[in-house]
């Protein structure tokens, strides 16, 4: 039995905590009413889990000499409430059993303990002992007593203190939601000085820092001398943002924003993705593709910390700044896992190992006392908040992930509040609408504005695929919408198909929770899907050859803002003989597009920041244009490339035409809201090559999410 005050006051078993000290209940954290007898005889059971507590000892317990009741009844009684508190039966029990004329037993499994009432019992010396020992003189037998009295009261304290350090702790749940934002815009990144928000937003064709109240409010665009920024982080004590610029896909020179107002101030050479302060700004890490650096809180004398196998993103110093949490996308299976490294370089390891069959966990954030690490995983085409519980986890047991969050809306980006009370992140439902540009009434619905995107005519233009949002399923349909199709299943997202020539088959990009994205060619009318290059570890935005003997696409990953193509470009893939050829030139280039009579293919930069076009003839590369650049699209008669400008200040559609390199500019995309989907904003060419575009329609807001946790 237990030394008085030394145990542990809380006993926690199955999803009821019984806490001694208040003498209350609760079930998953909620009160549950119960009497002062039944509490008692609780108490009692869980004193001696496992061991039978008699009749006899309750009546002593509950009911002194000098009380006259009818104890058999009132027992009966008390423990009739007990079991209706803890919603248990006696014919089948899960925590009280009955042993008939006898007592009760507690048979569940419990943690922590309860404070004896009695007196401690110490165990006689046997028989056998005393004729084994000499007698001792009786200062000695005085002095090793006082010892004894000292050394089992102080194992007994360390046995409680073990046995609470073990005991399971409620998990955190969110307790609230709260809208903060109202206008709807794509939003990517979110910090806190815990006054206000700031965040990375898509607003008029420009990725810009806007700014709000942490208790909601309007949203104002912080001013900031560049023409797109990405959002890194911001100092401990708010006097600072961690910015990025970039032009297209380009990488980011890295600066420090200074708040409420300033102007910028580059941090001496440093550029790459994913960058951090540590505490006070004493020092910054950030990543270049798989290196991670760590500089000097100015950006000077930067170290080479580690290398990875992937690309680094989202770097966070942890609160006591000796170790770097981050993101490691790996381009052979598409996935995105949590890594650990100590601030010396060394224990690299992955966080979650085995956790989910492929890791797709990002952006990760420690609450600021250190307790939880909060992020981002993605399954089956949902994005919930998880908590991953940091430090005392029990004996050997290793920290499992809790789910924090469980739809309707998607939720992503998370911050934990400066207060470590709630946390901030971006709650989504996608949807886009297909529209299409006419010279005179400008932009209208098509195909009733489905939600859909990645559209892809058949050679007659009599039929439609296209990749429904947000399921990302690859469907096929007549022109006016009849006689739809569903051609890939849920597990797997689509995206830019593409009809071959004789109107058979069609080319797209897939990917499923263990693949990167790869090329698949299916019949129009639905079958078996096959890999074109399934010895690849990727391929992206394929394309046919006007005579359907051959597919060419992009080997190497273009992703968004923080990242370069890397890898050996644009091939060609025989169809028959299944050989694929590396086009000469193309290592940095990507989204190819071959023309209508087979003797150009058209490309883009790796920055995003020219057109260029291949003659395969004199194998030759030349420029088309030099300005922001997406979605090339040949013109039906092969006379002009059509193509959009994205995160400019003057968006727009343009055709630059073959023969002259004459430009021209068709119309403006400024005042529409794009969705931005998987490979950004996509625009496309109807069969009379009018101007199609997706518009977004989406819900994104930045909500405050309670967060109840120990």
């Amino acid at each position: 039995m237990a030394q008085p005050g030394t145990s542990p006051r809380v006993v926690q078993f199955g999803l009821f905590e019984l806490e001694l000290d208040a003498r209350e209940l609760r079930k998953s954290g909620v009160r549950i009413k119960l009497q002062e007898q039944p509490f008692q005889i609780l108490a009692m059971l869980l004193e001696r889990p496992g061991e039978i507590v008699t009749r006899e000892e309750l009546q002593k317990r509950l009911w002194p000499q000098d009380t006259f009741v009818d104890f058999a009844l009132s027992l009966n009684s008390a423990v009739k409430k007990l079991r209706q508190a803890l919603g248990d039966d006696s014919e089948n029990p899960r925590f009280i059993e009955t042993l008939y004329r006898r007592g009760y037993r507690f048979i569940g499994q419990s943690s922590g303990g309860a404070a004896a009432e009695e007196p401690v019992s110490v165990p006689a010396i046997s028989s056998q002992a005393k004729a084994d020992s000499e007698p001792l003189p009786i200062k000695a037998r005085g002095r090793n007593f006082r010892a004894l009295a000292w050394v089992i009261p102080a194992l007994l304290l360390l046995a409680g203190v073990l046995v609470w350090w073990a005991r399971p702790s409620a998990p955190p749940r969110i307790s609230s939601f709260t809208q903060i934002t109202r206008d709807d815009l794509l939003k990517l990144a979110i910090v806190t000085d815990g006054e206000r928000l700031y965040f990375q937003e898509l607003r008029g064709d420009h990725s810009v820092v806007a700014q709000v109240s942490a208790a909601g409010g309007e949203t104002s665009v912080l001013t900031i001398p560049f023409q797109n920024v990405w959002l890194c982080d911001i100092a401990t004590d708010g006097s600072a943002l961690l910015v990025g610029d970039f032009e297209g896909t380009g990488n980011n020179s890295l600066w420090s924003m200074p708040l409420p107002t300033g102007y910028p101030q580059r941090l001496n050479d440093s550029s790459g993705q994913g960058a951090a302060w540590s505490r006070e700004r004493r020092e910054i890490a950030f990543a270049n593709g798989s290196d991670i650096y760590v500089a000097t809180g100015n950006g000077s004398q930067s170290r080479k910390l580690v290398a990875v196998n992937g690309s680094a993103f989202g770097l966070r110093f942890s609160p006591d700044g000796r170790r770097l949490r981050f993101q490691v996308n790996d381009a052979r299976n598409g996935s995105s896992a949590l890594w650990e490294v100590n601030h010396d370089g060394s224990g690299l390891h992955a966080l979650l190992p085995g956790w989910s069959q492929t890791a797709h966990e990002c952006c990760g954030s420690w609450t600021p006392d250190g307790m939880y690490y909060v992020f981002q995983s993605s399954n089956d085409g949902r994005k919930n908040l998880w908590a991953l519980p940091e430090g005392r986890h029990g004996f050997g047991q290793h920290a499992r992930p809790i789910q924090l969050t469980n739809g309707p809306l998607d939720f992503s980006a998370p911050v934990p509040s400066k207060d470590g009370k709630g946390i901030f992140a971006v709650g989504s439902r996608p949807r886009s609408e297909l529209v299409r540009y006419d010279g005179r009434s400008g932009f209208g619905s098509y195909m009733g504005g489905i939600s859909a995107t990645d559209l892809a005519f058949s050679p007659d233009g009599q039929w439609i695929a296209y990749v429904s949002v947000p399921e990302g399923i690859l469907w096929r349909s007549k022109v006016d919408g009849s006689q739809r199709l569903q051609l890939t299943e849920a597990a797997m997202r689509s995206g830019l198909p593409r009809w071959s020539p004789n109107g058979t088959d069609i080319v797209f990009m897939g990917r499923t929770m263990n693949t990167n994205w790869r090329v698949y060619v299916i019949p129009t009318g639905g079958g078996a899907i096959r890999d074109v290059i399934p010895e690849a570890d990727g391929g992206f935005d394929p394309g046919w050859s006007p005579d359907g003997k051959s597919i060419v696409l992009t080997l190497n990953f273009v992703g968004g803002p923080e990242s370069v193509p890397s890898g050996p470009g644009i091939g060609i893939v025989d169809l028959q003989s299944h050989k694929l050829s590396l086009v000469p030139g193309a290592a940095q280039l990507f989204a190819p597009r071959w023309s209508p009579d087979g003797k150009y293919i058209a490309a883009i930069t790796g920055n995003s920041q020219k057109l260029v076009l291949f003659d395969r003839a004199a194998e030759h590369w030349t420029d088309l244009v030099s300005m922001p650049v997406g979605n090339p699209s040949w013109s039906h008669d092969g006379q002009y490339l059509y193509f959009d400008t994205a995160l400019t200040d003057d968006p727009a559609f343009f055709r630059v035409r073959i023969s002259d390199r004459k430009l021209e500019r068709l119309a403006s995309l400024k005042s529409l809201r794009r969705f931005w989907g998987q490979f950004g904003s996509w625009t496309g060419l109807a069969p009379d090559d009018s101007l199609l575009l997706v518009r977004d329609a989406s819900s994104q807001e930045i909500y405050a999410l309670g967060l109840q946790a120990r």
